[in-house]
């Protein structure tokens, strides 16, 4: 009776086994097909469809993918890196970066430790060791030997692969000590970070990753800035008058104009257009370079613009972007600095025809 009973359970157990595993195999597919997709939408256009990189890292690149935690890669992934170029994917489901985590885990395994746990080392005797090993690439304070996101045009040119600002916030927090161990030790070939494991002792390397970790300790968040995206003056002259004072006085503050634009034109034709709505677009080609460099996407509000336009009682108004606030979004201290010179001659062009 007993080895009947027997016989019926492991008959159903290995009809279960049989009747899951195409399910469970299939799901298995399906998750690799989806994180492939998901992967190619999302970040192939940096890294390449393959992983060979571009703009971001080479991810296929054995020594990269193997030195990367799939913790690193989620964070990575879902917080981007504050002031760079990669971006925060935080619209997608923990389940849909599992599933590009795991397409990008068919090109190597990692072979760095899950340890969590603080490594503990000299940080003042590790910044000495960085100035001499370090700096070159990652910059004299960590921020990379860089300008601005690490976009292609903005590094150095013999540098096939952009060195990673290491004081981002973003990246320290994604970033464990055993991975900055790791990655200092074994370096990564096919990439211009050489393999430390041999130059430098242990203790040595520790008081690296110390000094580095001691950059995220001292990091305090950004104020929140509430100002308004974009600002709106109200003018004392007529609209004619003003768009004489507004043309007369970016020219003063050696700005190249464009040819105005209605806001109408285009979808209108050109007897249809409202002639009291009218566009003055203006730069300065050294400030517009200088900025662009640092960060490209700031070329969305790029050349200046400044709208005027009369209202249904005859009040003539002034509106432009507030840039200084728009730059603020990308967290930036290079783009704030840059973008500084370009607020502060919007504020006076405004100021000077409005008083």
């Amino acid at each position: 009776m007993h080895s009947l009973s027997y016989k019926k359970t492991l008959n159903y157990l290995i009809w279960l086994s049989l009747t899951l595993l195409p399910v469970l195999a299939s799901s298995s597919l399906y998750a690799q097909e989806n994180g492939a997709a998901l992967y190619k939408q999302h970040c192939s256009a940096c890294h390449s469809n393959t992983g060979e990189g571009g703009i971001g890292l080479p991810l296929a690149t054995p020594s990269v993918i193997e030195s990367l935690p799939d913790s690193y890669i989620k964070k990575t992934i879902i917080q981007g890196r504050p002031g760079r170029i990669m971006p925060a994917f935080d619209q997608l489901s923990a389940d849909e970066v599992d599933a590009i985590v795991g397409h990008m885990r068919l090109w190597g395994e990692q072979k760095v430790s899950n340890d969590t746990t603080p490594i503990k080392g000299n940080a003042l005797k590790g910044k000495a060791t960085y100035q001499q090993h370090c700096a070159s690439c990652h910059g004299q304070n960590l921020e990379g030997n860089t300008l601005g996101t690490g976009v292609t045009f903005s590094r150095d040119r013999s540098l096939p692969v952009m060195p990673p600002a290491l004081n981002n916030a973003g990246f320290l927090d994604a970033a464990s000590d055993a991975m900055l161990k790791y990655s200092i030790s074994h370096g990564r070939i096919g990439t211009p970070m050489p393999a430390f494991a041999d130059t430098l002792t242990e203790p040595q390397i520790n008081d690296v990753v110390s000094y580095i970790r001691a950059a995220h300790q001292q990091q305090a968040k950004p104020p929140v800035d509430e100002d308004a995206l974009s600002l709106m003056y109200d003018s004392p002259l007529d609209f004619d008058e003003t768009v004489d004072a507004v043309r007369s006085t970016i020219s003063a503050y050696n700005f190249r104009t464009f040819p105005d634009r209605y806001i109408e034109q285009g979808l209108t034709d050109e007897f249809s257009s409202n002639k009291k709505q009218v566009i003055i677009r203006f730069c300065n080609f050294k400030k517009l370079y200088d900025a662009i460099r640092i960060e490209p996407r700031i070329g969305t509000i790029l050349p200046c613009k400044i709208t005027i336009f009369e209202t249904e009682d005859g009040e003539v108004k002034l509106v432009t972007v507030n840039i200084k606030r728009y730059g603020s979004l990308f967290n930036n201290a290079q783009l704030d600095k840059a973008l500084e010179a370009i607020s502060e001659a919007y504020e006076e062009i405004l100021d000077e025809v409005t008083l």
